[in-house]
């Protein structure tokens, strides 16, 4: 028999880490992930032209590859940080599930506004909701901490330090995603290299500061 909780702050249940319930949920998030960073593949259109237009017609296709390279790698990491996110947790209730599955909603959505971008990367129409979009994922993931904390969810008790800290690293992801958005109103490409940027950068800063 597996182990289910009653929840004594919101008078709901809460399910342990070593419950079915919790495996059946880890395990829908990865493949939603999976599944989404397979199909942005297909935002790649196949040049459909004789052999001897192929070369000019794949210079035409660059930017969809461009952009493809940018998403499957954004993707990949909020991949990480709910694989991170999820490792801290002990226990499962409605409230984070329900957020979950609004997370792997937005998630879905990546392909096909990939799919925009790449098709037309300079019009302020297809890069803002790009954007504005991973904007959305991050608040998500910063919605989702705080209801872990109030929910008293993680696996080990974070102390006041260290759960500000991760707020703090992830208001601060938004904060820059916001400054892309910001950009892209003007300089849409602008706004994608910024979006790239801290891509790179970002997990490295907040890795440094925690060492601090």
């Amino acid at each position: 028999m597996f182990r289910r909780r009653a929840d004594t702050a919101f008078g709901k249940q809460k399910w342990d880490r070593d419950t079915p319930e919790f495996d059946r949920i880890t395990n829908l998030s990865d493949a939603v992930f999976a599944i989404v960073m397979t199909l942005l593949v297909l935002t790649i259109g196949v040049p459909d032209v004789p052999p001897e237009q192929l070369a000019g017609e794949l210079l035409e296709h660059l930017p969809q590859v461009i952009v493809f390279v940018l998403s499957f790698a954004l993707v990949a990491n909020m991949w990480w940080q709910h694989h991170k996110f999820v490792g801290m947790l002990g226990l499962l209730e409605p409230g984070l599930i329900a957020m979950n599955l609004v997370l792997l909603g937005m998630i879905a959505l990546v392909p096909f506004l990939t799919n925009l971008v790449g098709n037309i990367p300079t019009a302020r129409a297809s890069v803002l909701p790009f954007i504005g979009l991973f904007a959305l994922i991050t608040l998500m993931y910063l919605l989702m901490a705080v209801r872990a904390h109030v929910a008293d969810a993680w696996r080990r008790p974070l102390t006041t330090r260290l759960f500000s800290w991760h707020v703090a690293r992830l208001g601060a992801g938004i904060v820059v995603v916001m400054i892309s958005f910001v950009l892209a109103l003007r300089w849409p490409i602008t706004g994608l290299i910024l979006l790239g940027v801290t891509l790179v950068f970002g997990p490295l800063a907040s890795r440094l500061t925690y060492r601090q």
